[in-house]
């Protein structure tokens, strides 16, 4: 059932639109004919294996096969072009392992004491988290913070589109009935990133194709070097551990942890210049903090009954149905079966391995594909996928739309990453400072009075600071050279 489950679940995650919880939750039923640990290995496996899949469309293709995957996107689809498709790849499917594994072991070891301290973060500590996440929009811009900055804002506007957090009351409607609910999250991520790919693609013909690399994983260009490792151990030991932190914090999720991780790896680089441009260690932290996620979000679910995202909140239905209550008596009446779900784990960590490594040679035979078939495809498979998704042909205009806006920023210079970024932090960022200033009855001094709050504010101003000195320095060496 593991293999199975890791099977679908990669399947799942490689094809834009059809996102792990839907395949989650369509899997839900078949499980409750089987035994307990058999049915929630099925679902595990699905879990991982589509936290990882999205790895797979990003890099070959450019067109994220889920959200946390576009961070990956950024550095693997430029490996790719650069005829390193296959280091690329390795790269993610490793990352990835050891970020599980890293999650594995420490929800083994660690999983009671990390709860309690999570449970610490409320709307104060969330909002300066959401803080923090953004100015590392800032880190990501190198080269006109500006246009990186305008691209995040755009994203946290288009984030307060819908229904108000806190009171339900639809706000930038305008009386249409589909937008009362927001813009859909799939139909932006498949706009900005594929369908805007494809605008890119038939730009670009008439200039001759992308180059692509061979396709014999044996080749020098597809294995990973010493030096590729060198760069990216560093990115992969930060990575995996904030990201079991944030997938042990209920409701950050696998997007935040990519994209976070991701900045600090930049921010931290030896060469900050090669992120965007074909980074191993960009690809490595992207993936080890995304999968680093996938078993801590079980922590707050397996010792306080809460669980970590949406994918813990479906298959904490399957313990329930199964006669197992998430929460402190679990560990008490049925040890044997914890035992049990601890083993899984790994074991599934360690197919995810297997399974992947077999896979990689079939995934990279995409890059053989012409791009006159292949973005055809994609496009199709967007159409299908946000469709699929949401029901709605509505949210394929919206698809269309952003795809656009995706194409013309690319066009002028404006990074698409900032508004994803944006997009994703502005509803955590609204609900903590509207939460705490209802709490603190207005009173701003509680973002610094709570210790975790203020560590995370004081960290997003060191980040600006230094991301705009980083600016003014390359503007100005661009300045004197150009003399």
């Amino acid at each position: 059932m593991i293999a199975l489950g890791l099977v679908i679940g990669i399947v799942i995650g490689a094809i834009p639109g059809l996102n792990v919880p839907l395949a989650v939750a369509i899997a839900l039923p078949i499980t409750f004919k089987l035994a307990p640990i058999a049915g929630i290995a099925m679902l595990v496996g699905i879990y991982k294996g589509g936290t990882y899949g999205g790895s797979i469309s990003a890099v070959l293709i450019n067109v994220p096969g889920t959200p946390a995957a576009a961070a990956t996107a950024m550095d693997g689809s430029q490996l790719t072009r650069q005829g390193h498709a296959g280091k690329a790849l390795r790269m993610s499917l490793y990352a990835s392992i050891i970020g599980e594994l890293v999650s594995d072991i420490v929800l083994i070891m660690l999983a009671v004491p990390i709860a309690r301290f999570a449970l610490k973060f409320g709307p104060v500590e969330n909002f300066a988290l959401g803080v923090f996440s953004l100015t590392l929009i800032a880190v990501l811009s190198e080269g006109n913070m500006l246009k990186g900055l305008s691209a995040g804002v755009l994203g946290v506007f288009l984030s307060t589109f819908g229904l108000d957090p806190l009171t339900g009351d639809a706000r930038l409607a305008f009386g249409s009935q589909e937008l009362s609910a927001g813009w859909s999250f799939i139909a932006l991520v498949i706009g900005i990133f594929a369908v805007s790919e494809a605008l890119s693609m038939v730009e670009r013909r008439g200039a001759g194709p992308i180059e692509r690399s061979r396709v014999r994983l044996s080749d020098a260009a597809h294995r990973l070097s010493r030096e590729d490792w060198r760069h990216a151990a560093p990115a992969i030991a930060r990575a995996a551990p904030i990201g079991v932190f944030i997938g042990a914090v209920p409701g950050l999720g696998s997007a935040i942890s990519a994209y976070l991780n991701y900045g600090i790896a930049r921010a931290l680089s030896r060469r900050p210049e090669r992120f965007g441009k074909g980074a191993i260690e960009g690809v490595a932290a992207a993936e080890a903090g995304n999968n680093s996620v996938t078993a801590s979000t079980f922590i707050p679910m397996l010792t306080l009954g809460i669980p970590g995202d949406v994918i813990t909140a479906i298959m904490l239905g399957a313990f329930m149905v199964h006669g197992l209550v998430p929460g402190p008596q679990l560990f008490r009446d049925n040890a044997p079966f914890v035992a049990a779900f601890f083993v899984l784990m790994l074991v599934t960590t360690a197919l995810h391995l297997v399974i992947g490594r077999i896979g990689l040679g079939l995934f990279i035979q995409a890059v053989r594909v012409p791009n006159q078939v292949l973005y055809p495809v994609v496009l199709a498979l967007s159409f299908t996928g946000v469709y699929v998704a949401t029901n709605n042909l509505f949210d394929v205009g919206v698809m269309l739309g952003f795809g656009v806006l995706g194409y013309a920023m690319n066009k002028f210079g404006f990074p698409v990453a900032p508004l994803l970024i944006g997009f994703i932090l502005g509803p955590i960022v609204e609900v903590g400072l509207r939460q705490s200033l209802i709490i603190a009855r207005g009173d701003l001094t509680v973002f610094v009075r709570h210790p975790i709050s203020a560590v995370f504010l004081v960290l997003g101003v060191v980040a600006l600071v230094w991301a705009g000195a980083r600016e003014w320095r390359g503007g100005a060496a661009r300045g004197a050279s150009a003399r």
